[in-house]
């Protein structure tokens, strides 16, 4: 009787369901050859210095060297200067995790924008960085 119970308490337990992909855009890596250098300003004469692993429309990945990490809480603001090609991109973001020496950026004024502007310098990169890849 009392395995019966046990079996009985155990099947009523949820099964594990599968995480469910949140992003709605498309995230692109960004392999070591490729590197995306950034500068993240945080409040007055805060920088830190760090490299972009992944990137979308929306936001992106970066990782920052150890003892370099940003010091600002999630949901912080914080301006993000992106360096390619020679060129710069600054872009208002806001801090939406932490992860060790990681970072997660957002960028709320990109995806508040009507879609007919796809020629923003954010989209120029995502447009130049899937033709490297697609390219041998």
């Amino acid at each position: 009787m009392a395995k019966t119970a046990l079996l009985a308490m155990d099947s009523r337990r949820p099964a594990p369901a599968a995480q469910k992909e949140r992003r709605i855009v498309r995230r692109m890596s960004v392999s070591p050859q490729q590197t995306l250098p950034v500068v993240i300003r945080c409040g007055q004469g805060t920088v830190c210095k760090g490299r972009v692993i992944n990137v979308s429309a929306q936001g992106m990945l970066v990782e920052f060297p150890k003892g370099q990490v940003p010091p600002v809480p999630v949901d912080a603001k914080v301006s993000v200067k992106l360096h390619y090609f020679g060129d710069s991109i600054w872009l208002p973001g806001l801090v939406r995790y932490r992860i060790g020496h990681k970072m997660g950026f957002y960028f709320p004024a990109l995806t508040d924008q009507p879609k007919r502007n796809a020629k923003h310098p954010l989209a120029v990169v995502l447009y130049s960085l899937s033709r490297a890849v697609a390219s041998p």
